[in-house]
């Protein structure tokens, strides 16, 4: 996330443009008002905007011919069709390249792209008249959603990814300024950097498709599957951070990357296969649950089904690659009528899905529900009351494959797991 990176290098003392193409995001920034949920990053932007060292607007050329460093964070890939938005790079080269400036500049891509595509995008920069003058270095960043200002801030690495010691060394005397020495800087090829972002990906992806495996097994089995994740998560070699059961995983990375890696848009031809894995298994617990659910409602047409959360991942408003999204998605093709309510999406409908509507409130999504499905794990499911929501629904048919329901109170309550 580029702002992330823009505000704590703000808050640490440097001057920093941020050049944004959306109108609305440029005029509310400067006021201290994000686009996205994320509370720590909200109340750092406030500060450094005050502070006059974080400084918005639209594209034009001028940041880009005075600063030494030009971070390039926008997005870089079509969603669905999973390829690179190249005019947007080739419309940046020109930019950087086109005039002579009299100090060096080191151009940082933090956008996540396909294996060689740095090679790509320098030689977009050398068609450019100044472009050869410029260094290329990719630094991927390693971000939790939610959380990016503090994983900027405090990162478990910097990997910097330069094909030479003097195209690296800005860009390491950059981090080595702000960040204390415990933090490891490796330097790599950019190539490897590119590697090492697109397999730090597929390696959580497949992780968690794993743990989503073998929750659906224990369903099956009838097997706890908390003890069983414990018992495998207690080995030191494993742990249990980034092992927790779900609808499987989402959001704006993880899918991506799963694809990405895989691309063929610049000759690669290695086929992982964990990549393929991991998003095979995604998709069958869906697959697996719609399946289950018309089993036990003795079919979907017309069944009215609640989804409690549409967001990928808990205490967000970020529905991008939301597996609880496809999930209502295939529902509705099978003929459910499906409400959802979630907390912190607010909009009249799920963001690029208007045919998902968002029910007013949770006593609207549930009541006369034939199920009702937790879709994401947020904070507020958690304290959910089973006999509030028995008394609304018609039939006690519930979906917890996150495991944030008290289990014994709302069978108690009359609850049926699926």
């Amino acid at each position: 996330m580029g702002l992330a990176t823009a505000v704590f290098l703000a808050r640490k003392g440097y001057t920093v443009d941020v050049v944004e193409k959306n109108p609305d995001i440029v005029e509310n920034l400067p006021k201290g008002r994000l686009h996205f949920h994320e509370p720590t990053l909200k109340i750092q932007l406030a500060r450094v905007v005050k502070s006059g060292r974080l400084r918005i607007g639209l594209p034009q050329p001028k940041p880009f011919q005075s600063c030494s460093l030009i971070y390039i964070a926008i997005d870089s890939v079509v969603q669905g069709a999973w390829q690179m938005r190249l005019a947007s790079f080739e419309q940046m080269a020109h930019w950087l390249g086109e005039r002579k400036t009299r100090h060096k500049r080191t151009v940082v891509l933090k956008s996540t792209n396909i294996l060689g595509f740095a090679d790509a995008f320098r030689e977009l920069l050398h068609q450019q008249p100044f472009g050869d003058t410029l260094a290329l270095t990719v630094n991927p960043e390693f971000l939790r959603e939610g959380f990016a200002y503090e994983d900027t801030a405090a990162p478990w690495r910097v990997v910097v990814g330069a094909d030479s010691p003097r195209d690296a060394r800005p860009l390491i005397d950059l981090y080595r300024s702000v960040h204390p020495a415990s933090v490891p800087i490796l330097r790599t090829t950019c190539r490897e950097a590119e590697l090492i972002k697109l397999g730090a990906n597929v390696y959580l992806s497949h992780r968690l498709a794993f743990i989503h495996e073998l929750a659906d097994y224990a369903r099956e089995a009838g097997l706890d599957i908390d003890r069983v994740r414990q018992g495998i998560g207690l080995d030191g070699r494993i742990g249990l951070t980034y092992f927790d059961p779900g609808l499987g995983f989402g959001g704006s990375c993880l899918p991506k990357d799963c694809h990405l890696i895989n691309s063929r848009e610049l000759g690669t031809t290695f086929d992982f296969l964990t990549a393929r894995t991991a998003l095979t298994i995604n998709q069958r617990l869906l697959d697996d649950l719609v399946a289950r659910l018309d089993s036990a409602l003795q079919g979907l047409k017309d069944r009215r089904i609640a989804l409690l959360g549409v967001a990928f991942k808990s205490d967000l408003d970020d529905t991008r690659g939301s597996q609880a999204v496809t999930l209502a998605r295939q529902l509705r093709r099978r003929g459910a009528r499906v409400l959802v309510h979630d907390p912190y999406v607010d909009s009249a409908a799920v963001p690029g899905q208007e045919d998902i509507r968002l029910a007013l409130s949770l006593d609207e999504a549930c009541r006369n529900a034939e199920a009702v499905i937790i879709g994401t794990a947020h904070s507020r499911f958690r304290r959910l009351s089973a006999n509030t929501v028995a008394s609304l629904v018609r039939n006690k048919l519930v979906v917890d494959y996150f495991r944030i329901l008290n289990h014994a109170r709302w069978k108690r309550a009359g609850f049926r797991f699926l």
